[in-house]
């Protein structure tokens, strides 16, 4: 990798958002670590790497702190800029209307995968490459939430339970890390991509308007670059708005 580039490594490159954030950081010059559970699956980001040098294409597992170990030893003294947690789990893709986490159908085993994929994931790879993100020049976490997790807007909503409850509890969690690094010198951000058209949202059911995840992955660089250490910390969505707890 370039040393006098900035370089990002992103959690769930395989599709969607993260594969256009992939793409949007390497416009901008970006040394970019894709990484993805089973890389070898995902054919958009096989071609971005053949296309561009910049991007190198790593295995991860964000539910296993073997897999994140792994990785660890292998980027020992690499310095990361800004690493970007962008994995995450909505639910069982194959359970139609998302029915166990549902009210009379609640399913533990399926809690504790989406707890473990969006909470102690981002948080446990944060820990684990700490080391990293101190080694580079901009010193950025970023976790991506979303409107499911506030309270104030999604408090009367019940369709998603797990889902809802692991982004408010990434919220509480990056809170948390923020405080502990800021005297670091790191700066932990909250931000949310809006509606994206990904195989994720259909896979909600919702059928409105949705941002293309390019559009999304643009405005979310836009976001990163801006941010400083005397942000507040506040969940912050694509559009700039500040979203409530």
């Amino acid at each position: 990798m370039d040393a006098a580039r900035p370089t990002i490594l992103i959690t769930g490159s395989g599709r969607g958002l993260g594969v256009a954030l992939v793409r949007e950081y390497a416009s901008h010059g970006w040394n970019v670590l894709a990484t993805a559970r089973q890389p070898a699956e995902s054919a958009a980001l096989a071609e971005l790497a053949r296309a561009n040098p910049k991007i190198v294409i790593e295995t991860l597992d964000v539910t296993s702190v073997a897999s994140m170990q792994a990785l660890a030893a292998k980027l020992r003294g690499q310095p990361i800029d800004v690493l970007f947690n962008n994995a995450a789990l909505l639910g069982d893709r194959h359970d139609e209307g998302n029915r166990r986490q549902q009210l009379g159908q609640l399913d533990e085993a399926l809690f504790m995968q989406v707890m473990r994929s969006n909470v102690f994931g981002p948080l446990k790879l944060s820990e684990t490459l700490v080391d990293n993100v101190l080694a580079g020049r901009q010193r950025k976490i970023i976790a991506l939430t979303s409107g499911l997790g506030s309270l104030t807007l999604m408090g009367q909503m019940s369709r998603f339970y797990y889902y809802q409850m692991s982004k408010a509890a990434l919220n509480m969690g990056f809170r948390a890390l923020r405080h502990d690094l800021k005297s670091r010198g790191i700066t932990v951000a909250l931000l949310a991509p809006g509606m994206v058209a990904t195989d994720m949202l259909a896979e909600s059911g919702y059928r409105g308007e949705a941002l293309t995840p390019a559009a999304s992955a643009a405005g979310l660089y836009r976001l990163v670059d801006a941010l400083t250490a005397d942000d507040p910390g506040l969940p912050v969505n694509v559009d700039g708005k500040v979203l409530p707890w």
